[in-house]
Order: C-alpha cells, then structure tokens, then sequence
C-alpha cells in the first residue's frame, strides 16, 4: 500500500475532464483499488471539454480583445451597454437587449456565490463582459469572474481598464458588436465506485477526481483523493462505499448525476471530502441534515460556514474540509493550487480523525 505521500504526488497533476492525464489516472486509482480487494464499477461520466480563444467586441473603429469564460457559449452579438458594479444594481435589471458590463466591487473576485449567479442571470442579458483587475493571489490579469458551466448566459471577461472607453461607448449610445468563440466537444468520461464483496454500503464517502483547466489542483482534490485511497486501505468498512468522482469542476455536477443514474446500493447520505490538510488549518465540517454531525461534536470538531463546494445529490451531506479558508479561497480553480498548500502531517492527521468518525460512529459499527 502506497503513503499518503507517494499517492498525493501521483494526483497533483493538471487532471481536467478529456485530458490524457485525467484518463491515467483513473487507471492508476482502479489499478490500486483492486489491489486492496475492492470490487469497482466504472460509471460512464457523459462530459464536455471546452476550448475559448481570444474574442473581440468593437467600440467605433476600436478592436478590443476579450477571453470568453470558461464554458461559455460561443456568440455573435449587437447591442446597447449597461452597466452593474453591486449586488443591489442588478435588482429588477431587465438587460434582455442589452450587453451587461459587470465591474468595480461586483468584480473584486472570482463569483462562486450560486445566489449572486443567479442573480445576474435573471437579467436576462444577451452576454455579459467582466472587467477584472489582477487577481489578488495569481497576479493573473484579467482573471475569469464567471466560470460556472451551468451559467447560461455567454460571458467573457477583460481588463478593468477598458471601464472609460465603455463608459463613452455607452454616453454615445452605441450598439456594440462583441463575438465570442469558444467550443465545447463531448467527451466519454468515467468515474470510479468501489466497494467492498459482499457489503451492504449505506453510506458515499467522495472528492472529486478532476480540475479546471491550467490548475494542478492539490488542495482541490487531491489531498482528498490520496486521503480516500489512504482511508480505503485501513480497517474495513462494510457500510462505506467510496466515489471518484469526475467532471464536477465548473459547477458541471455531471458526475453527481452519473451516480444517481447508476446501479449502487443503497446509499442514505455522503459524506464528501475537500481540500484536506491546508496549511495552518484545522478539520472542519458542514452538515446538510446529516445525522453525522453529533458524531463530529463528539470528535471535538467545529462547524463552519464557508461556501463549499459539495456533491450535491439531494442525500443528507457532510462536507469535511480545512478551516483556513483564506488560503483556500485565493488559489482555489488557479495554478496556485499546488502541494506548496498541503501540510502533509495535517493532511495525515485529518485522515486519520476521518478514519476515527467512519470506523466507530455509531451507524459504522
């Protein structure tokens, strides 16, 4: 059985859906999961991978680039400008004819906030354009301020220095032309579900296999990911069966759809693993009607309420997760992402608590 550290250094890779890397390690994860003597079903994982290259949109006789975002549509568009830069302009905006410019605190940073997406989408604007400054860990400037698959209108983002000259395309009443081109393309994923022979699992524990685009993505999942792997190799645990599951990057949950589509046992709650062992943290959970959560009390934990990225398969969920939320927020979806984050003591530690909560909370035994 490999280390905890040996299984890290294998995942911490750029993994995203499509890619040769995210295939090898599926293989890798079946290979090793077989060897510990679990069965495992591969559930098929229908996905997209998703290509944008430079766009434009046009102020008079002026060509301005943008990048579209990530898995927006591609479009070709005409329209008036209006403007938003808070929460409360974006109240009863009608922009069904327009172009909406989002700018000044509305993008400070990245939207993960699905209320404040939806928000923006209700506007009903033919796309959106995302000024953006540099991102206060990457330096990447601009940086992405939508990047939810499931956002349905096109949008791309650009420098905040383009503000005055839209300001003046807008005080000249101009229809502005912006084309976005990007490309999305199928793509036959898998996931991997294992269980132990002969087990009767009622209860998920999951993290998902694979990332954004340019992110190593080592806090998110692969501490997560190489702790599942650690954790199957402890004492058995007939009531747990374990998910790798892929192409929940985005907000595209097509993996949480695969499994309720699947054939399992009946599972009565999850309990999902993210971004373990970041540095200077301690281990934290998130209840969504778990009955697991007394047994956290009882294990010392705290609850937080963060916004975290979950399964989101309408089970009761527990979501485990690192405290220092800072760090987690400033390299979460970028190339930051790296083992640099991880504490591997930590991460060793939080596994071993988990391992403490699966094997003698009461419904475990």
């Amino acid at each position: 059985m490999q280390s905890i550290e040996s299984l890290l250094a294998t995942i911490a890779v750029k993994r995203s859906v499509g890619s040769k890397e995210n295939d090898q390690l599926l293989s890798f994860c079946e290979t090793y999961a077989r060897s510990l003597g679990y069965e495992v079903q591969s559930q098929p994982v229908p996905s997209f991978t998703w290509i944008g290259s430079l766009s434009f949109l046009r102020l008079a006789e002026e060509s301005c680039t943008v990048l579209p975002s990530p898995f927006s549509r591609s479009c070709s568009v005409r329209a008036p400008l209006v403007f938003a830069s808070q929460p409360s302009s974006l109240q009863a905006l009608d922009a069904s004819s327009s172009l909406l410019v989002l700018h000044g605190r509305l993008a400070e940073k990245p939207i993960d906030d699905e209320t404040l997406l939806d928000l923006i989408a209700s506007t009903k604007a033919k796309a959106v354009i995302c000024l953006t400054a540099s991102h206060a860990s990457t330096g990447l400037s601009p940086f992405p301020l939508i990047r939810s698959a499931g956002f349905p209108i096109p949008s791309c983002y650009a420098p905040s220095s383009l503000l005055e000259s839209l300001f003046q395309a807008k005080e000249d009443r101009l229809v502005v032309p912006l084309q976005l081109f990007s490309e999305t393309e199928e793509h036959a994923g898998r996931q991997l579900f294992f269980t132990l022979p002969d087990s009767k699992p009622n209860v998920l524990v999951t993290a998902a296999l694979d990332t954004p685009l340019h992110s190593p993505g080592a806090l998110f999942h692969a501490s997560s990911i190489a702790a599942i792997l650690a954790l199957m190799g402890c004492k058995p645990k007939p009531a747990v069966a374990w998910l790798l599951s892929n192409a929940q990057a985005y907000g595209q949950l097509r993996g949480t759809a695969a499994f309720l589509q699947a054939q399992v046992p009946h599972i009565e709650q999850v309990v999902s693993l993210t971004a373990l062992g970041c540095r200077q943290s301690r281990l934290v959970y998130q209840s969504w009607d778990s009955s697991l959560a007394t047994d956290l009390e009882k294990l010392g934990l705290e609850a937080t309420d963060a916004l975290l990225p979950r399964f989101a398969s309408e089970l009761p969920e527990l979501v485990l997760t690192s405290s220092n939320q800072k760090l987690l927020g400033s390299v979460r979806d970028t190339q930051l992402d790296t083992s640099a984050c991880i504490d591997l003591q930590l991460l060793k530690d939080q596994s071993t608590t988990i391992d403490e909560l699966l094997t003698h909370c009461g419904r475990f035994e």
